[in-house]
């Protein structure tokens, strides 16, 4: 029996499904708690009363994305295939939007006054779970940036460096692998 190339065992394909799988379930339970925390003390930030809402809206959209996700890549025809990339590009579009409004909420803040009273102040867990969620947001897309700009300028370098190889000249011919091997047919 010889399996199919798409059905092929590759070790580091289970390690990255792994991962994935991983990263995804962790994703989810942060954003149930940030629905949780949201709801909780949705009156309970007077310095900044976005601050919950923030986590709520934050929470549901991400968790409406990952679902869409999941139909968009079980069902790769049709109606729904559409549907989901509509909604996906829509939902991510608002969530980039709020993501940049809740980081304005939560650092233009930044400490608040965590004792409840007549002056402004945050239910601290709430206020310090946004503040680290969000951080914690965009370090990892800082991380992607210079992660891919540093693969996208070493693309270009091994290029540039690979060019005199790949490109042939009077004294090349394709399928040389070398610069003193002999052109096949050469007298």
């Amino acid at each position: 029996m010889n399996p199919s190339p798409q059905m092929e065992f590759r070790p580091q394909g289970a390690v990255m499904f792994s991962t994935i799988v991983v990263v995804n379930i962790i994703w989810w339970m942060v954003m149930i708690a940030a629905i949780g925390l949201g709801v909780t003390h949705l009156n309970r930030c007077t310095v900044q009363p976005s601050i919950p809402l923030y986590l709520l809206v934050m929470g549901v959209a991400s968790i409406l994305a990952l679902s869409l996700t999941y139909t968009h890549s079980i069902c790769d025809s049709g109606a729904v295939y559409i549907l989901s990339s509509f909604c996906m590009t829509l939902l991510h579009i608002f969530s980039f939007g709020w993501f940049i409004a809740g980081t304005y909420w939560v650092y233009s803040v930044y400490p608040p006054n965590y004792t409840p009273g007549p002056a402004p102040y945050c239910q601290k867990t709430t206020f310090q779970f946004a503040f680290v969620v969000t951080t914690l947001v965009w370090v990892t897309l800082s991380l992607m940036f210079v992660c891919g700009g540093c693969f996208i300028l070493l693309s270009c370098c091994c290029t540039v460096n690979a060019r005199h190889r790949l490109s042939p000249n009077r004294s090349t011919f394709y399928g040389g692998t070398n610069d003193f091997a002999d052109a096949a047919g050469d007298v």
